[in-house]
């Protein structure tokens, strides 16, 4: 008589480690030196650059440039008059809103430091890129050992799109700096949620991060279905309702902060309707930004094409080992940022700048593709083969940064530029 056939149990995958490696002491700190050797490489190499910055000090730089003057010279009580300025003339309304309080306020103290300048805010976007090399190493080492640690951190620091950012007087390196702080803590709080400290860590940068743009309310969405798949797939001990609160604090503590600066709510809402109006009105927008949410990708591709691909294989393996009960914590959560991201911003104006946050999971699941092609968990020829790898893409990511932004003296990477830096259309460098 035949057996039954009896279905073996599928083992947990976890494409991204969802336990920290054990490491010695030494193993830390050689990581640290590695990483720190790599954060003052990229600044040696970045700093000479700042001077071939074309600023428009009749644009959004110049918007940045008054409200660091004004908070740094007056305080916060500057912030009423910079809405009631912004009101007053509806051709402001295309430009940045003062509700940015988050960045405001660190303009005004970075002022102190460095004086209220455009080269001083191009200093803050180069110090909040390289801050956030160090924070995602920090952060990887959580999750990973600390090799592979100092793998992402390196294909982090070579994105040719915060390369370019990090050069400019505009605000996107320290947004994504702050959103991507908030993305790791999430993470941090779903793996061990009776970590009080930690759970308040995440409300106050996820706070932060809204107070430095509105936008980055929509990661409650990311982070919601996060923590109701953990809850309810997982079956981990998620609590429903210290989750809550730390989704929907930090945006009433928001709104409060919001209410203050502006000094009523009347004001506040006002410009925050115009804001949300915006991409109807602005005509560069309009040009510049239109189309389908596809043009997130097709324009990460244009950018950094192989780190991309790798990242969006990544993204499409993690939820599709979800699928097969293949589920990894960090995997999952990385895809969902970014495809709840490119999925809720496509009904905006799309351009690279506004979703420079994905880099950070993109590339993340890039170098854990790589780790896992490579067998670099199991021996020295693996992880010599995963490093040329990363290296290699390092490489890439140097040279079409150098291409893109200094050959072509890119300023705003929208579509229209990125096909003509790369031959797609007739154009010659600036």
């Amino acid at each position: 008589m035949p057996r039954p056939m009896v279905e073996a149990p599928r083992t947990t995958y976890n494409l991204a480690m969802d336990q920290q490696a054990s490491s010695s002491t030494a193993a830390r700190w050689i990581g640290w030196i590695a990483v720190l050797a790599l954060i003052a490489l990229v600044w040696r190499a970045l700093l000479p650059t700042l001077a071939t910055v074309q600023y428009q000090p009749s644009s959004d730089d110049g918007y940045y440039l008054r409200y660091m003057r004004e908070v740094g010279e007056q305080g916060l009580g500057a912030l009423p008059g910079q809405f009631r300025f912004y009101l007053g003339d509806s051709q402001h309304w295309i430009f940045p809103p003062p509700s940015r309080v988050g960045f405001t306020l660190v303009c005004a103290v970075w002022s102190k430091l460095f004086g209220a300048s455009l080269v001083a805010l191009s200093y803050l976007s180069l110090a909040s890129h390289l801050a956030m090399v160090a924070m995602v190493y920090a952060c990887a080492r959580r999750w990973f050992e600390t090799y592979k640690a100092v793998l992402v951190a390196a294909l982090v620091a070579s994105s040719t799109l915060y390369l370019g950012l990090a050069r400019l007087a505009l605000t996107d390196s320290f947004i994504s700096l702050s959103q991507a702080a908030a993305i790791w803590l999430f993470l941090d709080y779903v793996r061990d949620p009776t970590r009080t400290l930690r759970a308040l860590a995440f409300a106050a940068v996820f706070a932060f991060a809204m107070l430095t743009k509105e936008i980055a309310v929509l990661l409650a969405l990311p982070f919601a279905a996060l923590a109701a798949v953990e809850r309810w797939y997982a079956k981990r001990e998620i609590p429903l309702v210290r989750t809550l609160v730390i989704l929907i604090a930090p945006g009433i503590a928001c709104v409060i902060g919001w209410v203050l600066a502006a000094g009523s709510p009347t004001t506040l809402f006002r410009v925050l309707e115009i804001v949300l109006a915006s991409p109807s009105t602005n005509a560069y927008a309009q040009q510049f930004g239109s189309g389908a949410w596809y043009r997130y990708p097709i324009d990460e591709l244009l950018m950094a094409p192989w780190p991309t691909l790798l990242g969006l294989a990544g993204v499409a393996i993690a939820l599709w080992r979800w699928k097969r009960a293949e589920y990894g914590t960090l995997a999952v959560g990385m895809a969902l940022v970014y495809v709840a991201q490119i999925g809720v911003l496509g009904f905006f104006t799309k351009n690279l700048r506004y979703v420079a946050l994905l880099e950070v999971p993109l590339r993340v699941l890039a170098v854990v593709l790589l780790w896992e092609l490579f067998g670099a968990k199991n021996g020295l020829v693996g992880r010599a083969l995963c490093t040329a790898a990363v290296a290699l893409l390092c490489w890439w990511g140097w040279s079409d940064f150098e291409r893109i932004w200094l050959e072509y003296r890119t300023y705003d990477p929208v579509t229209t530029v990125l096909v003509g830096v790369r031959g797609m259309i007739p154009t010659q460098p600036r």
